[in-house]
């Protein structure tokens, strides 16, 4: 039995400096979203990590932001959620504005629209100074990036012309076509 004792202990010492570092190896599902983030930021996006509305829980999803072109005098701000029920006070079905802050009219057709693009397991639109971004939550992989990466490519310049403040001239010079 002595003899075996050096053994078990040898044993032990490994166990306890290999355990720690393979706790700490990504699993593949973090490896797989590392890559989805990878190729989204070298097509161009932002990813940044935020909390999930408050309606679907506690955590944090990616959100997917395409930056805006010119980003001066945008109405930025506003955010859309994803609700738990359907109700008809909401913005389109289960999509409300995020603490009562609304896009401006001009971009509802279009914010329409984009919802309608995106992969289901998207859970928030937002609007502000990093651009257009969307929270999604992943599960979709390698489709859902590309859903959302035509939605995002499209519908950015249309919303972002349709939030755009219009200067005193230009209100001027509408005012005179008149």
């Amino acid at each position: 039995m002595a003899s075996w004792l050096p053994i078990v202990v040898i044993f032990f010492a490994v166990a306890l400096v290999i355990g720690p570092v393979m706790w700490l190896k990504p699993s593949s599902r973090d490896r797989k979203l590392a890559e989805l983030r990878q190729r989204a930021a070298s097509s161009g996006f932002k990813v940044q990590m935020q909390p999930l509305p408050a309606s679907q829980g506690q955590g944090n999803a990616a959100v997917y932001f395409s930056q805006w072109r010119n980003p001066r005098r945008l109405q930025t701000g506003w955010g859309l959620e994803l609700q738990r029920v359907e109700h008809e006070m909401h913005f389109d079905g289960v999509w409300d504005w995020r603490n009562g802050r609304e896009a401006p009219e001009a971009a509802r057709s279009a914010l329409k629209e984009l919802l309608g693009m995106l992969p289901a397991d998207v859970s928030a639109v937002y609007a502000n100074d990093s651009g257009l971004g969307v929270q999604w939550r992943e599960r979709s992989g390698d489709g859902g990036l590309s859903k959302l990466q035509e939605a995002l490519t499209s519908m950015r310049p249309v919303i972002e012309e349709a939030i755009r403040q219009s200067t005193p001239r230009q209100e001027e010079g509408a005012d005179q076509a008149r």
